[in-house]
């Protein structure tokens, strides 16, 4: 059985790194590891690669949530990312990094889309890209998730999520006080939503592929919080309501089940890359 498309075999890469550069590395890292703006994470519980393949070989049903694809390549911002002039080996070799990982990542594209059946034509097939549409997708799914979180209509949320994000709602809905109301607002998006990542990987059932997106959407929202008093007015927990501005990584998925592609969801959020991420992939 064939397995998950990985990227390109990075020996190579590792051999061009200097001593001084790993030094870097582990210097950096360890300063990097947590991003004190960083919104909390909602994530899935597995590697997608290992799932499949053990799943596939007990004969079990697979999930609809794969985990994230295997070094999934998100750039890092602002102090994640190394500076051309204090760390001009890390800053190379990030970059390096990242065009090894959008060739990877294209490439599996192409693959996918010219191993899937023709249409009308050669270039008309069934598994199709779509890279336009994905970002006005994310707004969308991403605005609808937190409405319905805030609302806590776990059905709303299941036809947009994926399992493992599913199950975190649930569990937070559940928890949540019957006298307390959320409201959540999107307040402005403060730049536009950008395709970060686009990938694709073959699985070991024929005519399965997963198609996996990230898309970053800066944006300042609001989450009020209400709870209800003894007259059964509605008041406003003190310290909610505050203006927050927030920086996501969505992640979407969208699995092809007999070469037919299905609905674009939510899988979670994702951390940015960092020089400790890359490490573990040039040790693997």
């Amino acid at each position: 059985m064939s397995k998950l498309m990985r990227r390109p075999n990075s020996s190579h890469v590792r051999n061009v790194i200097s001593l001084s550069a790993r030094h870097e590395f582990s210097r950096l890292s360890a300063s990097r590891r947590h991003t004190p703006h960083e919104p909390t994470r909602l994530r899935g519980a597995q590697p997608a690669e290992r799932s499949i393949r053990v799943l596939s070989k007990e004969g079990g049903k697979l999930p609809s949530d794969f985990g994230l694809l295997e070094n999934t390549f998100i750039a890092p911002t602002g102090t994640n990312r190394p500076s051309i002039l204090k760390s001009p080996l890390l800053a190379l070799h990030l970059e390096r990094t990242r065009l090894l990982a959008r060739a990877r990542d294209y490439l599996s594209l192409l693959i996918s889309k010219f191993s899937s059946p023709k249409e009308t034509s050669f270039w008309s097939r069934a598994f199709s890209i779509n890279r336009s549409t994905i970002a006005p997708t994310a707004l969308a799914l991403h605005r609808q998730m937190y409405l319905s979180f805030a609302e806590g209509d776990s059905s709303a949320l299941q036809k947009i999520c994926l399992d493992g994000i599913l199950d975190n709602f649930r569990v937070r809905i559940a928890s949540r006080p019957r006298e307390e109301k959320l409201v959540w607002e999107l307040v402005k998006y403060n730049r536009s939503a950008r395709l970060i990542s686009n990938r694709a990987a073959k699985t070991p059932i024929d005519g399965m592929l997963i198609h996996q997106s990230v898309v970053k959407i800066s944006s300042t929202q609001k989450l009020t919080r209400y709870t209800r008093a003894k007259n059964g007015e509605l008041q406003q927990i003190p310290g909610s309501g505050r203006e927050k501005d927030v920086v996501e990584n969505l992640v979407l998925q969208r699995t092809t089940t007999q070469w037919k592609p299905g609905s674009w969801m939510i899988w979670g959020t994702a951390k940015e890359t960092t020089i400790e991420d890359i490490e573990k992939w040039n040790k693997v």
